[in-house]
Order: C-alpha cells, then structure tokens, then sequence
C-alpha cells in the first residue's frame, strides 16, 4: 500500500491545520488556567482610597538652593521643567548604593 497523496501542498495544508490547531488549543488551555488559577492571590479591593500624606521636610534643612542648582543643570542639559517628575534626596547610608550609581554614570560616559 502506497501513500494517500504525493500532492506537496495538500501535505503542507494538513500539517499547517495539525500545528494551528494545536497552537489554538494551547491558547485556550492557557485562558482557561488563566481563569481558573488556584494559586493566585485574591485581592481585596479598597472602598475609598487613601490620600497620600505629604513628605516630612526637615526644618533644619533648606534644599530650595539645592533643588535651583539641579533644575539648572537639567535645563543646561536640554530637558524642560515639564519633564522633571521629582527631585528627592537620595539615601546615602548604603556605599553598595552609592558605588553602583557611580558605576553606572561612569559606563554611561564610556559608551557614548
């Protein structure tokens, strides 16, 4: 007994219905576990949410000098006020902290 068909497409559009069919069937496993998942965690949601509180501001400490230097050197840099999300002390009490920033202005220099 010889084969059903020599026909190259035929065989290429069976196999290209075996593999999508497969495919189809895996996304819609993966939906279903999606769904149904019994490991994911269930998530209370809050009736009003909170307001964030303001930072705490040092009184001894006057960062307006600090905050006009930095702004400056952004707008010399060509970024616009609009483009500043924040300006906030950085915690220098880690030296790992620290020696990885310094690390990584310095390759920044080095790549361009």
């Amino acid at each position: 007994m010889g084969p059903v068909t020599t026909n190259p497409w035929l065989i290429a559009l069976i196999n290209m219905t075996i593999v999508f069919g497969v495919l189809i069937a895996l996304g819609i496993l993966m939906n279903l576990l999606q769904v149904i998942d019994p490991t994911k965690k269930k998530v209370a949601k809050p009736a009003v949410a909170p307001t964030p509180a303001a930072a705490p501001v040092a009184a001894a400490q006057d960062d307006s000098e600090i905050i006009a230097v930095i702004a400056a050197a952004v707008a010399a840099c060509g970024v616009s006020a609009d483009q500043i999300a924040c300006v906030r002390r950085i915690d220098a009490k880690s030296a790992w902290t620290v020696s990885s920033r310094v690390e990584a202005i310095s390759v920044r220099k080095e790549c361009f």
